[in-house]
């Protein structure tokens, strides 16, 4: 199948061979290789999940707005070969940007990027920055595209409040008896309940603006350089829609600045780092920072709690309703998450004052 679809994208040279490539859980993705007038080029292509994404079309349409308009910014700023840095999408043979087959199934394919490469993990302090200054670098470069430019193809996403209202009519019903097993948790849920509205209060009032945002912030979506260590881009632009760029600051500084990781066996690994949370707000505003407004860098630091929060809750509501959303390795499995969550939550509430201190020195003329 992946050998009769690419043929139908504008790849010039002959098709030497195609192969499952990397491991994403959403889409299909393979790497597809050619040959032709001396040269050897690799391409990937891939089949949209429409389980996952109702609308497909409206995912390439953001897909497409935003490589065109970086691709325009880096040549402005003199990049010859965007491609070579950055996802571009490549039309099929009638001009468009994705494939619709005979059964329904919606394709796309895109450049390979040579020189890239990504990592599970954060390795080093360094990494730690290129990483924030990978998502940094893609927020400034879509920071003049208009966010009514995207569909929303993710309504109610980040919006705490509702995960909230979930876990509330989880814990109600209680369908598996469970509630007695979360004691503890539903303790201190209670206790913060007010960290929900927080972000998207802001932006009902208009204190935060709307931006473009990746929403999917995590380590294997920023591309290394694999001689120079540096940022390239960001990678899985499914997600891309209008936000708050709190969204993913607060997401990708949670999950990186966690080195035990999401599923942690002990409890007691589990801490905030805030040497890598610092070289990540370094990474960040050294891009970011350009276009921020001073309520956006003041709430930088509250974020990361929200964030944290809101997926904790997310965990904890899956487990009372049968965890019917999130795969598990074992019966208890999201409520494990939701305490490595909740654990990470105290240690970020513990650093609140060093953070907000360190964003102050990075931004003291914003401040």
């Amino acid at each position: 199948m992946p050998a009769t679809i690419i043929t139908q994208f504008s790849i010039p040279g002959t098709l030497v061979r195609s192969a499952p490539f990397g491991s994403g859980l959403i889409n299909d993705t393979y790497l597809c290789e050619f040959e032709g007038s001396g040269a050897h080029h690799k391409y990937i292509l891939q089949r949209i999940n429409s389980s996952v994404f109702a609308h497909p079309e409206q995912v390439m349409h953001n897909v497409e707005t935003v490589t065109t308009h970086i691709v325009k910014r880096l040549r402005s700023e003199g990049v010859v070969d965007p491609q070579a840095i950055t996802p571009v999408i490549i039309s099929t043979r009638s001009g468009q940007s994705f494939l619709r087959d005979d059964s329904g199934e919606y394709w796309r394919a895109f450049h390979f990027i040579e020189n890239g490469t990504v990592f599970d993990t954060v390795g080093s302090r360094q990494h730690a920055y290129e990483i924030g200054r990978g998502v940094g670098r893609f927020q400034l470069l879509v920071a003049d595209l208009p966010p009514d430019s995207l569909h929303d193809t993710l309504p109610g996403f980040h919006f705490t409040p509702n995960y909230l209202f979930e876990y509330d009519i989880a814990l109600k019903d209680d369908v598996l008896n469970r509630a007695a097993m979360i004691i503890g948790e539903k303790e201190f849920v209670y206790q913060r309940r007010s960290l929900a509205p927080m972000l998207t209060d802001l932006v009902t009032s208009k204190d935060l603006p709307l931006r473009i945002v990746h929403n999917d912030p995590k380590v294997n979506n920023i591309m290394i350089h694999r001689e120079t260590g540096k940022a390239l881009c960001m990678l899985d632009l499914d997600t891309v829609k209008a936000g708050i760029v709190h969204f993913d600051f607060g997401d990708c500084v949670r999950s990186a600045a966690n080195p035990a990781g999401e599923n942690a066996d002990d409890l007691g690994s589990v801490v905030f780092d805030l040497e890598l949370f610092e070289a990540i707000a370094e990474g960040y505003l050294s891009e970011a920072g350009a276009f921020l407004t001073h309520n956006e860098l003041r709430m930088l630091p509250l974020s990361v709690q929200v964030i944290t929060f809101e997926l904790g809750v997310r965990f904890l509501a899956d487990y009372l309703r049968g965890d019917t959303y999130f795969k598990i390795r074992f019966p208890a499995h999201n409520l494990h998450r939701a305490r490595v969550q909740f654990k990470l939550l105290e240690s970020i509430e513990a650093a609140e004052e060093r953070m907000t201190s360190f964003i102050k020195h990075l931004s003291p003329s914003r401040w």
